[in-house]
C-alpha cells in the first residue's frame, strides 16, 4: 500500500514540475518578446530623433545661404 501512495505522490509531483517548467518556458518567451518590442521602440525613437535633428540642421544651413542680405 505504501508503494502505491508513494508512486501516486511522485506522479503528482512530476505533473507539477512539468507544469512549472512549461510556465517558465512561456514566461521566458514572453519576456524575450517584450524585450524585443522595447528595443524596437527605442531604436525607432532614436532614429526619428537623429533624422529630425539632421533635417533641421540641413534646413538651417539652406535658409542661411538662400536668404543672404543684399550688399550695400
Amino acid at each position: 500500500m505504501i508503494h502505491i501512495a508513494s508512486a501516486l505522490a511522485a506522479a503528482v509531483l512530476l505533473v507539477i514540475v512539468f507544469m512549472a517548467a512549461g510556465i517558465l518556458v512561456v514566461a521566458g518567451l514572453v519576456a524575450m518578446a517584450a524585450a524585443g518590442l522595447v528595443s524596437w521602440i527605442a531604436y525607432r525613437v532614436a532614429r526619428n530623433a537623429l533624422t529630425r535633428s539632421a533635417r533641421e540642421r540641413r534646413l538651417g544651413q539652406e535658409s542661411q545661404t538662400a536668404a543672404s542680405p543684399p550688399a550695400a
